[in-house]
C-alpha cells in the first residue's frame, strides 16, 4: 500500500485529471449533434414512455431499458434536448471516473496510480459514449463500479455485503446493455469460487457456508434472469439481435475494437495497428501464465494477486462464453462498441498486472509510464467538439437544416418541403423536426432518395458518387463529414392539384371522430390510380388531418400513405407521427405529411392514406385531407 503522503499526492493528481475528463464529456453532450442511435431510441421509444416494450422488430434492440429510463425522465425535467437526453451517460461517466480513480488508488505505487487511471480512462471511443444517449457508456459506469466492490469484498476477506454491491451495480449494467449479461453471469462465478477460497481459508467450507455467503447475489442474478431472459428471448425472436460479425472472435472482436480506438487518426496504419494487436496477446499470455503458475505453486495469496486472478477470469471466461454462444444458440461475435466492456476489463488487467509485477520487477513501472503517455498524445490528438467516431456522418445536421431554413421557399400548392436523403439521415433530421418544431419540413423518408421532386437533397459521398450530377446543383459541402447539401438544377415551374379527397366531422355531434383502444385504423382514403385522372406521375400524395390529443403521454399513432399493386403487394409505405404536430392537449393542430409517387406506380396500383393506432391510444379528429399534386416543368 503506498504511504499517506503519496496517496494523497496520487488521490490530487487523478482527481484533477478526472474533473477534465469530465468537462470534455459535459461539453461534447451539449454541442455534439444528435446521432442515429439516439435519435432512434428518443422518437420510437422514450417520447412515447415505451420502456419496457410490449411488441418487438428488428429495432427493438435498440431500446436500452435504463437509457431509455433515464431519458424519459431528464427529458420530462428539462425538456427535449441534446444536453438532458444525454445526462444518464453523464452520470455514467462521473462514476466511471470516481470508482476507476478508487480502484487504482489500491495499487502500491503512486505513479503507477496515476498511470493505471490514465490506461483506463483514455480511450477515445469509449470516451465518445459517455457523451452520447446510449447504453454502452451508462453499461461500462456501472460495471467498473461493481469491479471496485469485488476488489473490496476480496479485501475484507469475503464480504457478503460488498459481493452483493458488486452484484447489484453489474444487474444494472445488464439493464443498461444486455452484453453486459456475460460479464454479470462470469462475475457471479467469480464470487462463488472467491467464496470457497475464503470459507476455506478463514472458517470451514460446507454447502451450507456457502449457501450463506452467496444467498444475497443469487437472489440478484435470479431476479435479474427473471426480468431479462423473457425480453433477451422476444428480441432473439424479431431478428433484433442482428448487430456483430460472423468471421471469428479475433477478426470480428478483437481487430474492430483496436481500429475503433485508433479513431481514424493517420498513423494507424497496417504495421502499428499488428504492433498493438501483438502487444494485447502477448500481454494475456504472459497474464494469463503468470496466474496460473502462481496459483499452482501458492495456498495463500494477497489481496492484490486474488483479484488480478479475479480479473484474468473475467476477462477470460467473458470472451469464451461469447464464441460459445456463437456455435451454440446462433449470436453474432461481438464488434466495435459491444465490445467496449472487453476493453475496461483487459486495461484494469494491464494495471493490476503491472502491480503485481512491481514487487519483483522495477522496470514496470516505466513499462506503464511510456503506455500511459503513447495514450495521453493519443487521445489529445483525436479531442474534438464536432463528432463522435461511431456516427461520424451526423456532426452536421443541425448546421444543413440551419441552411435549409434559410433557403427554403415553400413551394404553391404544398404546405411543406422535402429533402431526399439515405437511411443514415433519417432519425436525427425528424429529431430535429419536432425539437426545433420546423412545421415547413416534410417528416423525412428514405425512399425515392433522387427525385427530382424534392426541394433538397442531403447525401453522403458515397451517396453522390451514384446520383446523376447533372441534375443537382450543390449549395455546400460541409467539413468533416464530406456530406453534400443540394437541390434540383431544373426545378419545376408549376404544381397543379389534380383532386382532393376529403372527411368532415365538424358536423357531427360531437364535432369530431375519436380514434380509441376500439380502434386501430381511423377511416381514410384509398385511390386506384387511373391514368385518364392522373396521367403525370410525376405528382406527391399529400394527407393532412387536423387532430387534438387529449393526453399527449399516450399518442403513439401514425400517418401512413402506403402504395400496393393490383394484386395487393405492398411496395411503398410511409409514415409520419401525428405527435410532431401537436403542441399541447387542448388544441386542434394540422398535421401534414407528403410523399413522392413511386416511378413504380402504374395504373390500377392502389393509394391508401390513413391514421394508424398501434398502441390503442386516443386521438380526435376534426378534418383529412387526401391531394393528389401533379409537378409539371
Amino acid at each position: 500500500m503506498m504511504l499517506k503522503e503519496e496517496l494523497k499526492w496520487s488521490r490530487t493528481i487523478i482527481f484533477v485529471i478526472a474533473l477534465l475528463l469530465l468537462a470534455y464529456t459535459v461539453i461534447r453532450a451539449a454541442l455534439l449533434c444528435i446521432t442515429w442511435d439516439e435519435a432512434y431510441s428518443y422518437i420510437e421509444f422514450v417520447r412515447n414512455g415505451r420502456v419496457f416494450l410490449d411488441k418487438y422488430d428488428m429495432m427493438s434492440a435498440n431500446n436500452h431499458i435504463l437509457n431509455a429510463a433515464g431519458m424519459t425522465f431528464f427529458s420530462k425535467i428539462f425538456g427535449v434536448n441534446e444536453f438532458a437526453l444525454r445526462i444518464p451517460s453523464l452520470l455514467a461517466h462521473g462514476l466511471f471516473l470516481y470508482y476507476s480513480g478508487r480502484l487504482v488508488l489500491k495499487c502500491r505505487n503512486k505513479w503507477l496510480a496515476v498511470f493505471g487511471f490514465l490506461i483506463i480512462n483514455l480511450n477515445p471511443y469509449m470516451i465518445d459514449f459517455f457523451s452520447l444517449a446510449r447504453g454502452y457508456g451508462l453499461s461500462i459506469g456501472l460495471m467498473i463500479a461493481s469491479i471496485y466492490y469485488l476488489f473490496v469484498f476480496i479485501e475484507k476477506d469475503g464480504s457478503k455485503k460488498n459481493s452483493t454491491i458488486a452484484m447489484f451495480f453489474a444487474a444494472f449494467a445488464v439493464l443498461a446493455n444486455f452484453v453486459l449479461l456475460n460479464y454479470f453471469v462470469v462475475l457471479f462465478g467469480s464470487i462463488v469460487l472467491l467464496n470457497i477460497y475464503f470459507l476455506k481459508k478463514n472458517t470451514s467450507l460446507s454447502v451450507k457456508n456457502l449457501l450463506k455467503s452467496i444467498a444475497l447475489p443469487v437472489v440478484v442474478i435470479l431476479s435479474l434472469f427473471g426480468l431479462i431472459i423473457p425480453i433477451a428471448l422476444d428480441l432473439k425472436a424479431a431478428g433484433a439481435l442482428y448487430f456483430g460479425g460472423s468471421r471469428g472472435f479475433w477478426a470480428d472482436t478483437i481487430c474492430t475494437i483496436i481500429d475503433r480506438s485508433f479513431y481514424e487518426q493517420p498513423y494507424a496504419h497496417y504495421m502499428v495497428q499488428r504492433a498493438v494487436k501483438a502487444f494485447v496477446v502477448l500481454s494475456c499470455f504472459f497474464g494469463f501464465v503468470y496466474v496460473l503458475t502462481n496459483v499452482f505453486k501458492k495456498k495463500d495469496f494477497d489481496k492484490s494477486f486474488l483479484f488480478l486472478a479475479a480479473i484474468v477470469f473475467l476477462l477470460f471466461l467473458t470472451s469464451l462464453s461469447t464464441i460459445v454462444q456463437f456455435y451454440t444458440l446462433d449470436t453474432l461475435f461481438l464488434t466495435d462498441r459491444t465490445v467496449l466492456f472487453l476493453v475496461v476489463l483487459f486495461n484494469i488487467f494491464l494495471v493490476f498486472l503491472y502491480d503485481q509485477l512491481l514487487k519483483k520487477e522495477g522496470l514496470t513501472i516505466y513499462i506503464a509510464g511510456v503506455l500511459a503517455s503513447i495514450m495521453v498524445l493519443h487521445f489529445a490528438k483525436c479531442l474534438n467538439l464536432i463528432y463522435v467516431l461511431e456516427w461520424k456522418y451526423d456532426a452536421n445536421t443541425k448546421e444543413m437544416l440551419s441552411d435549409i431554413s434559410v433557403l427554403k421557399t415553400i413551394p404553391k400548392g404544398k404546405e411543406t418541403i422535402s429533402i431526399g436523403i439515405p437511411l443514415i439521415f433519417d432519425p436525427a433530421i425528424n429529431f430535429y423536426r419536432e425539437k426545433d418544431q420546423l412545421v415547413w419540413l416534410n417528416s423525412v423518408w428514405r425512399s425515392e432518395t433522387n427525385s427530382p421532386l424534392h426541394d433538397f437533397y442531403c447525401l453522403s459521398q458515397k451517396d453522390l458518387s451514384e446520383f446523376n450530377r447533372d441534375s443537382i446543383e450543390i449549395i455546400k459541402t460541409y467539413p468533416v463529414t464530406g456530406n453534400i447539401l443540394a437541390r434540383p438544377k431544373y426545378p419545376f415551374k408549376e404544381i397543379k392539384t389534380i383532386f382532393v379527397k376529403e372527411l368532415n366531422y365538424g358536423n357531427e355531434s360531437r364535432g369530431h371522430y375519436t380514434v380509441d383502444e376500439n380502434v386501430e385504423y381511423a377511416p381514410g382514403f384509398s385511390y386506384i390510380v387511373n391514368d385518364s385522372i392522373t396521367p403525370n406521375k410525376e405528382a406527391v400524395i399529400a394527407f393532412y388531418a387536423e387532430v387534438m390529443a387529449p393526453d399527449l403521454n399516450y399518442d403513439n399513432l401514425v400517418m401512413v400513405l402506403s402504395f400496393q399493386d393490383s394484386k395487393g403487394e405492398l411496395y411503398s409505405w410511409q409514415k409520419a407521427y401525428v405527435k410532431d404536430f401537436i403542441r399541447n392537449e387542448t388544441d386542434y393542430f394540422r398535421a401534414n405529411f407528403t410523399c413522392v409517387v413511386p416511378a413504380a406506380v402504374k395504373s390500377g396500383d392502389e393509394i391508401k392514406a390513413y391514421i394508424w393506432n398501434p398502441d390503442k391510444h386516443l386521438l380526435n379528429i376534426r378534418k383529412q385531407e387526401f391531394k393528389w399534386l401533379s409537378y409539371y416543368r
